[in-house]
């Protein structure tokens, strides 16, 4: 009986605390008080939970970044090369662009657009070779220009390239006159690294200024008339010669030549 009433008694009283809560709500404050007390038991036993919740989160999160962080670096890098080529394709418009308004009339004549490969300039070899060959109607004898002036003629043709010597080149020839009073000479490049010419035959006595232009003439020659040449950059009369000595600096250079127009109507 006494077992009975042992186990009997704490459930009787164990129904009426939860009677009596339920519809009186006495034991709120006592509730309320024991949670405060057992929190941090709580915060304890929920801890190691937490803290590799934080953890996996914390990995989760830096390898989020290192991913975006990589794909944010291989984006710029393609807008890098992306601009580049922007820039390079705007240079080459403007260098096309500069090319086809040359300073000089075209005739209408037919051209062929090539690209520089490679140059060669010594003291005695001054050439250049370009991307178009006989496959594309390169001719020996055809002449090479630039946005300011004749650069020289093709002297070798490959099917894919071809080979043009500079009017500087030592072994040049060309015939030239004055724009101003028609003077005629014949210019012919220097053996030096200085990329000049020198014109001959030239009588000391006559009008020849510095800053002249002379242009090619096509008199005993396959250069055609009315491209610029040079200009006057240097004159001096010896004593004891009958023609002046007379240097022309190329109206065309080619430290920034990208491409040139090859005139495709003259042939051998």
């Amino acid at each position: 009986m006494q077992g009975f009433l042992k186990l009997f008694t704490p459930i009787m009283i164990a129904i009426f605390m939860i009677f009596s809560d339920y519809k009186f709500s006495y034991l709120d404050s006592l509730k309320q008080s024991i949670a405060i007390l057992i929190s941090p038991v709580y915060l304890v036993v929920n801890l190691p939970s937490q803290l590799y919740i934080w953890i996996s989160d914390q990995g989760t999160t830096k390898q989020l970044l290192l991913s975006q962080n990589k794909q944010f670096k291989a984006e710029l890098a393609r807008l890098k090369v992306s601009l580049q080529d922007h820039s390079a394709l705007l240079l080459e418009n403007q260098k096309l662009t500069q090319l086809l308004k040359s300073r000089y009339q075209l005739d209408k004549e037919e051209f062929i657009l090539a690209r520089i490969s490679s140059i060669a300039q010594s003291r005695l070899k001054k050439q250049i070779v370009v991307n178009k060959g006989s496959n594309d109607g390169i001719k020996i004898g055809q002449v090479a220009l630039g946005a300011d002036g004749i650069l020289g003629q093709i002297i070798q043709v490959m099917p894919f390239y071809a080979t043009i010597l500079l009017i500087t080149d030592p072994t040049q020839h060309i015939p030239v006159k004055n724009q101003r009073n028609g003077i005629r000479g014949v210019g012919k490049g220097v053996t030096s690294h200085r990329g000049k010419l020198m014109v001959r035959f030239i009588e000391s006595g006559l009008d020849v200024a510095l800053g002249d232009v002379f242009l090619s003439s096509a008199i005993g020659s396959k250069f055609p008339a009315g491209y610029p040449v040079g200009h006057v950059s240097h004159i001096e009369k010896q004593a004891n010669d009958s023609f002046l000595t007379i240097e022309l600096t190329p109206t065309q250079t080619i430290e920034q030549l990208e491409f040139v127009l090859i005139n495709n109507a003259i042939d051998n």
